[in-house]
């Protein structure tokens, strides 16, 4: 009897021990995905930050509306993007696109607010950067 518990114990064991290490990867590919999720929200936000600046100073006497999305290129393999979102600047009123804008998601200090109107953007050296992974984007904080 006691030999059987020995060797029930050591099969449990043996399993226990396999099962840890299978649960490894797929802890490391959940916080992978919440480490990308959460980088997208703050790439939005920090883009929607910017948006609403820019909007207020550029249209001054229009109640403006922003749309934002995050950097598409915050991926896997990329967690921190290319540091640039796209948006839209709607008349709150009308609901009227007024003008499509990249902001920067890192930072405020390209453009104004760090946002500028799509066809200037494209006319800028940091156009480049746009859909490629920026390696000198070590952190993405939100902006307060």
């Amino acid at each position: 009897m006691k030999t059987i518990s020995l060797i029930l114990a050591a099969v449990l064991a043996v399993s226990l021990a396999a099962c840890g290490n299978s649960e490894q990867p797929a802890t490391k590919a959940y916080a992978d995905v919440n480490v990308i999720d959460q980088n997208q929200a703050i790439s939005r936000d920090n883009a929607t930050v910017n948006a609403r600046r820019f909007a207020a100073d550029v249209y001054p006497n229009l109640d403006t509306r922003v749309a934002v999305q995050s950097d598409s290129s915050v991926k896997k393999d990329c967690r921190f993007g290319d540091g640039w979102a796209s948006g839209e600047i709607y008349n709150a009123k009308t609901g009227q696109l007024i003008d499509q804008i990249k902001c920067q998601t890192n930072g405020n200090g390209k453009g104004i607010y760090g946002c500028l109107p799509t066809g200037i953007f494209k006319s800028k050296d940091y156009a480049a950067e746009d859909g490629r992974c920026n390696t000198e984007i070590n952190a993405l904080e939100k902006f307060k």
